[in-house]
């Protein structure tokens, strides 16, 4: 007789599903930094971003799923988040139909990231991750708009950054 169970810990999979977030953020973060001082992304780049939020805020709903949030907004965020990587991956010759509406799409999650975060952490941390997907097709083309752009690149960068900080400090998403 011999046994065909597993060797592997239970633990393994929620510390790969960790190791996954604290790899894809740092994309993610660092995109909606530079995004600061850098004009629009290449697409491979874009395909990196777009493709590490979406991984991110998978990770994030397997690992602590948003309370507060209605689950019909959970469906939306992640559709919204999903369609830059799409558009960017399979669908390039519709960039140019999509970048007039992205500024409008950033505003609408960033301001969902903003409200939520006080009442729903993961609610807003996910409503950021879907703003910097979007943040991808953002070309401002007037003076106004690239500040209100380094604003919101900036917002959204240091809102990823603070919550996964504090996801590394207590060990658990809050």
């Amino acid at each position: 007789m011999h046994d065909h169970g597993s060797t592997v810990p239970v633990v393994f999979g929620p510390v790969l599903l960790y190791l996954i977030g604290y790899f894809s953020v740092p994309a993610v973060a660092g995109f909606a930094l530079m995004r600061i001082v850098t004009p629009p992304p290449r697409r491979a780049d874009a395909l990196l971003v777009t493709g590490a939020s979406t991984t991110t805020f998978l990770v994030a709903m397997l690992l602590y799923p948003s309370l507060a949030l209605p689950p019909q907004a959970i469906v939306l965020l992640l559709a919204a988040g999903i369609v830059p990587f799409a558009v960017w991956w399979r669908a390039p010759h519709l960039i140019a139909r999509v970048v007039p509406v992205a500024p409008y799409l950033v505003a609408a999650a960033t301001t969902t990231a903003l409200l939520w975060a006080t009442a729903d952490r993961s609610g807003g941390y996910l409503a950021a991750l879907t703003a910097v997907s979007w943040l991808t097709f953002c070309v401002p083309r007037s003076r106004a708009g690239r500040v209100v752009l380094r604003l919101t690149a900036g917002t959204l960068a240091l809102s990823v950054v603070a919550f996964t900080g504090t996801v590394a400090a207590s060990g658990a998403w809050l």
